[in-house]
């Protein structure tokens, strides 16, 4: 059976539209033509439709397909009640996540480790990362494409990481009202995810409240967004996982949700947010990058990202090889990622009661000079070049230069 990522089915979809405009020229009644040019150009839309989808990777079955147009994913439904983990692994669930700042009411899924219903762990306050999914796209994402749930089951299992709450909420308003995470004329993203977000998890349930323990991670658009939000919002959160996002508003549907603003984009590009920065000028939130290097500009963007930041704190940058902007290379790095995160967001209570394992790094990390390429790619404010100097080869875990203190716990 033709699966959506089946290059033969992009090639059948082809020869059907060139058949049927072949037909709609040869055939005599006006009403065939039309309906024949009209059918060649849906199935021509359909063919390109399958060659996006085999080049990213998005749907490989078409119960995958199924469960995300369906509001559904999988065994989970849309019952918010229902659990996709056997007994004893985590729970991912529908949830509400209205917004009394924003305004806004959006449904999003969220991830329970195994032991926060255990009950021994019942006086336990977890970390909590905030995952958002590209544009489009959709919160059920992370699980039809990424298989969230199972990678987070997986590496708990292994010790590689301790118990934390994932929380994934809608970046974007329904339909194709693309927002991408940012506050502009008419819209409220920024405050919906940054505070809205935050108050509807820590009074529904049993999260920390320090913003140290609080981290965000998105691939594409979602990278764009957790980078974005961490650096307007450097007090609020802990660690940012940037996979395969863009650095500049104008990059992405953020432009257009604040309408071309020259100095909304300023103010809502990661580049140019991360090249003000001042070292002992207030704290920074640790960040971890992954960028493809068939990815064009976009790999050599998150290169000056990286080189920006270094000037502040040292950032594990993880260059994938021969790797484009897909979902199989998103899917590739983000153990690494949720690995990182757990490092910087676990307190020192939580590292002695859920220690990991020893001699595993959280990622792969690969310095490199400056692209060649990359010098010509210049931006409307700030510099897109740097020198070499500035692109450190180490690479550190513990809270970096520049964040502020942790506050000793209470017992």
């Amino acid at each position: 059976m033709l699966e959506p990522d089946s290059r033969l089915l992009a090639g059948l979809l082809v020869t059907g539209s060139a058949a049927l405009l072949v037909a709609g020229a040869r055939l005599r009644p006006l009403a065939v033509r039309i309906a024949c040019g009209g059918l060649a150009i849906l199935v021509a839309m359909t063919a390109g439709i399958a060659l996006v989808n085999d080049y990213y990777g998005y749907y490989r079955t078409w119960a995958e397909l199924r469960a995300d147009f369906g509001g559904g994913i999988g065994a989970l439904g849309t019952d918010a009640s229902v659990s996709t983990s056997p007994a004893g692994a985590g729970t991912l669930s529908w949830v509400d996540l209205p917004g009394s700042r924003s305004g806004y009411n959006r449904r999003g899924l969220v991830y329970l480790p195994p032991q926060y219903r255990q009950p021994q762990y019942a006086h336990v306050r977890f970390p909590v990362v905030e995952l958002f999914h590209g544009t489009p796209g959709s919160p059920r994402a992370w699980q039809t494409l990424l298989r969230i749930s199972q990678v987070a089951d997986q590496l708990l299992a292994r010790h590689l990481i301790g118990p934390m709450v994932l929380v994934m909420p809608a970046i974007n308003g329904p339909g194709h009202d693309f927002q991408d995470c940012v506050d502009g004329p008419g819209v409220h993203d920024d405050t919906y995810l940054s505070t809205d977000v935050r108050a509807d998890m820590s009074s529904g349930y049993r999260v920390s409240t320090d913003p140290y323990e609080w981290g965000l991670a998105g691939y594409s658009s979602g990278g764009y967004c957790a980078a974005d939000l961490a650096l307007r919002h450097r007090t609020m959160f802990g660690a940012a996982a940037v996979l395969e996002g863009y650095f500049r508003a104008a990059d992405g549907p953020a432009g257009q949700a604040l309408h071309g603003s020259k100095d909304l984009e300023a103010a809502n590009s990661p580049l140019y947010l991360a090249e003000k920065l001042q070292p002992g000028r207030g704290p920074v939130p640790a960040f971890w990058v992954a960028a493809g290097t068939l990815d064009g500009s976009g790999y050599a963007l998150a290169t000056a990202f990286v080189a920006a930041l270094d000037r502040v704190e040292q950032v594990p940058y993880d260059r994938e090889y021969d790797t484009a902007h897909t979902v199989s290379a998103w899917a590739r790095v983000l153990p690494a990622a949720l690995t990182w995160l757990w490092q910087q967001l676990a307190p020192p209570d939580l590292r002695v009661l859920f220690p990991v394992r020893s001699g595993d790094p959280p990622a792969k990390v690969a310095r490199t000079a400056w692209p060649p390429d990359a010098a010509r790619l210049g931006h409307r404010r700030g510099r897109c070049a740097f020198r070499p100097l500035l692109l450190k080869c180490e690479f550190i875990s513990h809270p970096q230069r520049g964040r502020r203190p942790r506050p000793p716990r209470s017992a």
